[in-house]
């Protein structure tokens, strides 16, 4: 390739890779934009693979390599400006959209790259820009409750994972107390010490251990009960895109309390971790109790592993959330109290 035909190339696979420019005044309907994003994703999966094949490094034909070339800065540049009408129905699902075009552009770029140079990994680039496009295809929400319930999803499962460790926490805590030659890195990496609790460290485990147990199930009745099925007429995007932040203030809120239950336990250190947990709990509940159910709403209500205390409020979604913030609040409160007497003794 000349210098000259070497520059051209570099300028046409730089160009609108950019971040996505201002939307119009007009914005198309969701279903409209989420078909027209589906099409440029296929048309920029068959554009990079033309551009590929007439770029090999065995034979190269640069003339050849305009067509698809123009055809791929066209569709790149479309779909960059129709990322950035996706915001007026929901800020949650443009967020996504944007990352998977910012993820996209940024392979295309690394192609772009590797074939001005004529290196030999370009079939490696090419496959990574193949296989983001499928998972976009496959993967990007529908619409914003979607991309909600996709975020408020992936953090359940962590929460999960964390309550589940402090169940494996009080039963390993039953075995002998054996020596860990990794305890020392476990400690300088943060992440616990494997020393066995004291009778008086497992008893103060195991009355925080309801106060996560509530909190997980809040958080999984979030998902089941509220963003499962069509919100009503009153729930904005807004509110909905307000959801995944108390989402993860509830998971970091939540680690940081059990981080503080590993011994040897501090009372005060474990008090001042339930305090930011209590608070992102009391945030969930202002943002979710405009969009509860004013009346009672039996169908598709998750009733597996609720605790006894709301055993009552089963068929009320409303009275269900009501009863389960009350009682966290009350846990919060108890265990502060009895956590602040202990300190001061």
């Amino acid at each position: 390739m000349t210098d000259k035909e070497k520059g051209k190339l570099s300028h046409m696979l730089a160009a609108d890779s950019s971040n996505p420019s201002e939307s119009s005044s007009t914005t198309p309907a969701l279903s409209v934009l989420h078909k027209d994003l589906l099409s440029l994703l296929t048309l920029i999966y068959a554009a990079t693979t033309k551009l590929t094949l007439s770029l090999r490094a065995e034979q190269p034909a640069y003339r050849a390599s305009l067509g698809p070339l123009q055809d791929l800065i066209g569709n790149v540049s479309a779909i960059a400006t129709c990322a950035t009408l996706f915001k007026t129905h929901g800020l949650t699902l443009a967020s996504d959209v944007r990352q998977v075009v910012r993820e996209i552009c940024s392979a295309l770029s690394a192609l772009g790259n590797t074939l001005l140079e004529e290196g030999e990994d370009y079939l490696v680039h090419t496959g990574m820009v193949h296989d983001l496009v499928d998972k976009a295809k496959r993967d990007l929400p529908a619409d914003n409750r979607a991309a909600v319930k996709k975020r408020w999803a992936a953090d359940r499962g962590m929460l999960e994972d964390s309550v589940q460790d402090v169940t494996s926490m009080i039963e390993d805590n039953d075995e002998a107390d054996e020596e860990d030659e990794f305890d020392e890195e476990l400690d300088d990496l943060g992440l616990g010490s494997t020393k066995k609790m004291s009778e008086v460290e497992m008893e103060r485990t195991k009355k925080v251990q309801p106060l996560l147990r509530f909190t997980t199930l809040l958080h999984k009745r979030v998902q089941l009960d509220i963003l499962a099925k069509p919100p009503p007429e009153r729930t904005s995007n807004p509110v909905l895109d307000s959801l995944p932040s108390h989402s993860h203030a509830i998971l970091v809120a939540l680690e940081d309390t059990i981080a503080t239950l590993y011994a040897p336990q501090d009372p005060s250190a474990i008090a001042s971790a339930l305090a930011p947990l209590a608070s992102a709990v009391e945030g969930l509940r202002s943002a979710l109790t405009p969009i509860l159910p004013s009346a009672p709403d039996i169908a598709g209500v998750a009733t597996e592993g609720a605790p006894a205390e709301l055993k009552g409020a089963q068929k009320d979604i409303r009275k269900w959330f009501v009863t389960c913030f009350d009682q966290i609040d009350k846990l919060s409160c108890s265990l502060r109290d009895s956590l602040a007497q202990e300190s001061s003794v």
